[in-house]
């Protein structure tokens, strides 16, 4: 029935169907409308029907009955003409409603990974404790929607929208703009019924932005914002590993230093805290400098400044060693994620093949003779150039040097070739260029101990000259130098404080005064030496005295050419260091440098290898790794791109962190950590141009976490390599964490907002944020004038004259 009237009044089909309110209205258009009225039309129009229709049925001779039915009929005809010429339209009328959109922002940058929110005596971080309160089931979102329609955004630089569930948020933002990421939202929410912002924030902007620019275009926008902080706006209690550093390589034996920052913020002074070394594959502790087992260092943190502190170790075993360095957990820490720092050093085989070769049997050269034989981890082989060729020449394998080696095969029977004071003129051009190429190609280590005749001053324009990490073109011999009275001490570098080269006790404080006050003195060096910038690092140098460059004179140089080691030591009085310590200063002094020597060709035993340019990295910053070709051999077999994996190791991160209310002692029997890696990305290894031995990849450390970067056995059945990396959080965002209620309450203020705490959340938001949507009337119209049913109408009423006045005789 309804489809009926639809197609009498000209209507589409489900119009009459639709909900709201149906009226009919008039829209005339009369000429001169605007000025007469739509009224004085219809009157006049109104009354000529009147008169025409007394005029025409007063005329008529038929009885009064008749002509007041005709008249009746005639008029209502009159009347429906002017009606539709009123042009009436059937409206239909609709009220749209504009809802009210509420935003909630929620900040997942890596400050809200901390445990300071909640209930106090179980608290959890930041982030779940709002991912808690917004619970689908909660009764916040509830409340929320019987007003509004709730947008969801994730943000810490920038704010996006969240189109999953918000238990998937991971705090991993590396920073915080608050102030910018609420007027990104309400750019994106422009032109609708916007009642406010919600924003669940620690307010810690990282780096710090003017606020009075960004509110000033918050403001703009006329929005309310409500700010929740969320975490405690004490300084966290926290004990952070802040780095680990490590040689990249020991031998057997060696006691190894490993340096550890350690941060602690949130304690009383003096906090105490115990740092523990282990074996990440084994779990198990390493061995002291003294053979026992647990390597266990107790520190005290003054303040809430880094604090450094050296654990030590011997190294057993042979091969890649993981290290693991742990901070106790602490009573109610906030983070202990950050508890545990790695590190990777490799162990060599401890046997050092050395070919010593000396022009003369000076001081120097016949305590480090007798020294290196006595010592069982080197095997020297020596050659006195000076010797009468019959004489029997000395060593651990005295047969084997009685002439320097001819070709480069025989001349890779040893690891390390050192030189003291020799005549260039002892070899050919040929051997020199040998000693070059077993440097640079073969991975061989080089020393050169100054003398006063020949070295390194007769060596200018050889091969020995390029690999020198010393310049020596203003070298002069000293053979006729007069008597010096005057002694000296070495003065150490950063990088010879923090080497083994001088590491004569365990006890770096005893080590240092051993250094500056009781170390016998120096007397002679050789002058005129530059370190090669970017080539040499100075160890230890004059206290005193300048080099042509104007920097201190250099005493101890180590560096690096091609795939070796160098080293120039300036002097040649390092024997006088044995009096009054027996061997052991002497001996460690020596056999460390020979020691640092050998590891490149150690090194190269293994024919290649995978290092990264630090062990830790900040998020969002760039990881390279460089994997170098050793074996000639092996390089020739390599194409110029090879796949490394990177995997997480999230099982076992998991696993150390997830007993968050453990005690704080380690346990005495740890079990191995469970290694379940993932697979989160394969990068590419590509030769380097210009150093065909060299392989590179860079790429955007874009997750939290420890990591392997996993090299599969490549040509030749190369054993495969792992290389642990470490991303951690941003310092920078994590310097003050704390919330910064200041902040959060002037964006209220500014933009006519309130801060709500964040446990009163569910009872004031509802109440405070007012619906904002709006109920607009719209009427559709559908014109009558024109419809069949008008028509049928007007057929109708001239129809039904006709007939009444043909039935009268009227016609």
């Amino acid at each position: 029935m309804t489809r009926f009237w639809e197609i009498l009044l000209g209507l589409e089909p489900g119009f009459l169907s639709r909900q709201g309110d149906f009226s009919i209205n008039f829209n005339p258009q009369w000429p001169w409308q605007a000025t007469t009225g739509a009224g004085m039309w219809n009157l006049l129009l109104a009354c000529l029907a009147l008169a025409l229709v007394i005029w025409v049925y007063r005329r008529e001779g038929r009885s009064r009955p008749v002509k007041i039915s005709l008249g009746i009929i005639r008029g209502l005809l009159l009347a429906f003409t002017i009606a539709m010429l009123n042009r009436p339209v059937l409206t239909l009328g609709q009220n749209r409603t504009e809802p009210s959109i509420l935003a909630v922002l929620i900040d997942d940058s890596i400050s809200m990974h901390l445990r300071d929110a909640g209930d106090p005596k179980d608290p959890s971080s930041r982030l779940q404790a709002v991912q808690s309160l917004l619970n689908s089931t909660g009764t916040l979102p509830a409340a929320l929607t019987k007003q509004h329609a709730l947008r969801f955004y994730r943000f810490d630089t920038t704010a996006e929208p969240v189109n999953s569930s918000l238990d998937k948020l991971e705090p991993t933002g590396q920073n915080t703009q608050v102030e910018k990421s609420v007027r990104s939202v309400m750019e994106d929410l422009q032109g609708q019924r916007l009642a406010g912002v919600v924003v669940f924030t620690d307010g810690r902007d990282t780096p710090a932005a003017p606020l009075a620019d960004t509110l000033a275009a918050v403001k703009d926008f006329g929005v309310k914002v409500y700010p929740i902080p969320v975490g405690s706006e004490k300084p966290p209690s926290n004990i952070d590993v802040q780095s680990v550093n490590v040689q990249d390589s020991a031998f057997k034996g060696d006691i190894v230093n490993v340096k550890v920052t350690v941060r602690g913020t949130g304690y009383e002074p003096n906090h105490p805290v115990t740092l523990t070394l282990k074996d990440k594959k084994s779990g198990k502790p390493l061995t002291t400098s003294n053979g026992t087992s647990g390597v266990e260092q107790r520190i005290t943190l003054p303040d809430d400044n880094p604090v450094e502190a050296e654990l030590q170790f011997k190294a057993t075993d042979t091969g890649p060693l993981d290290l693991v360095v742990e901070a106790a957990k602490q009573p109610a820490e906030t983070d202990d994620q950050d508890n545990i720092r790695t590190a990777q050093i490799t162990v060599l085989d401890a046997q050092i093949n050395v070919l010593y070769v000396e022009g003369y049997p000076r001081w120097e050269y016949r305590y480090i003779k007798d020294q290196m034989i006595r010592d069982k981890s080197v095997d020297i082989s020596c050659l006195l150039t000076s010797a009468d060729p019959t004489f029997h020449q000395e060593g651990d394998r005295p047969d084997s040097a009685q002439t320097f080696p001819e070709s480069i095969e025989k001349l890779m029977d040893y690891d390390v070739i050192l030189f003291g004071d020799v005549d260039p003129r002892e070899f050919s051009d040929s051997q020199l260029q040998m000693i070059n190429d077993f440097v640079s190609k073969r991975g061989g280590g080089f020393g050169m101990i100054a003398g006063t005749r020949w070295s390194p001053a007769q060596f200018k324009n050889t091969p020995i000259e390029a690999i020198l990490p010393v310049n020596i073109s203003k070298v002069e011999p000293d053979d006729t130098r007069s008597a010096i009275t005057q002694g000296f001490r070495p003065v150490l570098t950063k990088a010879g404080m923090d080497s083994s080269i001088y590491r004569f006790y365990a006890d770096r404080a005893v080590n240092s005064k051993f250094l500056t006050e009781d170390i016998q003195p120096i007397f002679w060096y050789c002058r005129g030496i530059t370190v090669k910038p970017g080539v040499g690092e100075t160890y230890a140098e004059h206290p005193t005295e300048s080099a042509p460059d104007g920097r201190k004179a250099p005493i101890l140089v180590l560096g690096r050419f091609g795939a070796g080691r160098t080293l120039f030591s300036a002097i040649d009085d390092s024997w006088r260091w044995r009096f009054y310590t027996g061997e052991s200063v002497f001996d460690t002094y020596w056999v460390q440098q020979i020691r640092y020597l050998a590891r490149s060709k150690k090194l190269g035993q293994r024919r290649l290898t995978l290092t990264s340019s630090r062990p830790n990295y900040e998020l969002g910053e760039q990881v390279r790794l460089n994997l170098r070709i050793l074996d000639p051999q092996l390089l020739q077999q390599l194409p110029d791109q090879i796949r490394v994996d990177i995997e997480e190791e999230g099982s076992e991160i998991r696993a150390q962190g997830s007993d968050r209310n453990a005690a704080t002692a380690p346990s005495p029997n740890p079990e191995p950590p469970t290694l379940n890696p993932t697979l989160v990305r394969q990068e590419t290894l590509v030769r380097q141009e210009g150093q065909s031995d060299l392989y590179a990849a860079s790429f955007t450390a874009d997750h939290v976490g420890r990591f392997l970067a996993k090299l599969a056995p490549i040509a030749g059945g190369v054993d495969a390599l792992d290389l642990p990396i470490e991303v951690i959080v941003p310092r920078l965002e994590l310097n003050q964490p704390q919330v910064d209620r200041a902040a959060l309450s002037r964006l209220a203020s500014e933009t006519m907002g309130q801060v709500v705490d964040l446990n009163h959340a569910a009872e004031k938001l509802p109440q405070l944020i007012p619906s904002a949507a709006k109920i607009i009337p719209i009427d559709i119209n559908r014109p009558l004038w024109d419809a069949p049913l008008g028509m049928i109408l007007f057929v109708l009423l001239i129809t039904a004259e006709w007939v009444l006045r043909k039935m009268y005789g009227m016609l």
